[in-house]
């Protein structure tokens, strides 16, 4: 399954490291790439430090958000705490090929609720975009532990106690 995320209202800013911890948290789950619908140069070089440090080929770009959700071809999933319950879709999500997951900022317009295919709850509280994704993703594709990134300089060796790094290939 592809997955990309769009996210929705980026503030400069105000939303600038939750913005790269939802970058991040896309990338780390096994998504594709994530787009923005305002470009913050400093956000995208460093998500894409991140990419040429820590492997694969995830890609951060900005999107006009209606033309995307209209023209996407695949299911189209808005995060949103007024939605279903993930477990009463997670099957017919799971079925797709392939996934736009919307996260937003700022309030989210009407529009997306009508234009994307599923409005998906994962907790009816009051939380983050970054926990709704990272729950969203596990439940999902369910490989978070599972992913490798090629081209990765450093890799994490886990250990249960003290930081180990794997330098993989030169900088």
């Amino acid at each position: 399954m592809e997955i990309y995320v769009l996210r929705l209202g980026h503030r400069i800013g105000r939303d600038q490291r939750i913005s790269t911890h939802v970058a991040l948290t896309a990338r780390a789950f096994g998504a594709k790439g994530i787009y923005f619908t305002r470009s913050d140069k400093n956000l995208f070089e460093s998500v894409r430090k991140v990419v040429e440090t820590w492997g694969g080929d995830f890609f951060v770009e900005t999107a006009d958000w209606k033309r995307l959700i209209t023209n996407f071809d695949g299911l189209k999933v808005h995060l949103t705490m007024y939605g279903l319950p993930l477990p009463e879709k997670i099957e017919e999500i799971k079925r797709a090929k392939k996934l736009l997951v919307v996260v937003g900022a700022e309030k989210v317009p009407k529009e997306v609720y009508e234009l994307c295919d599923l409005n998906i709850s994962i907790g009816t509280q009051p939380h983050s975009e970054v926990s709704a994704l990272a729950v969203f993703l596990e439940k999902v594709l369910g490989v978070v532990f599972n992913l490798s990134f090629d081209n990765a300089k450093l890799k994490i060796i886990p250990s249960e106690r003290g930081k180990k790094v794997l330098k993989v290939r030169d900088q």
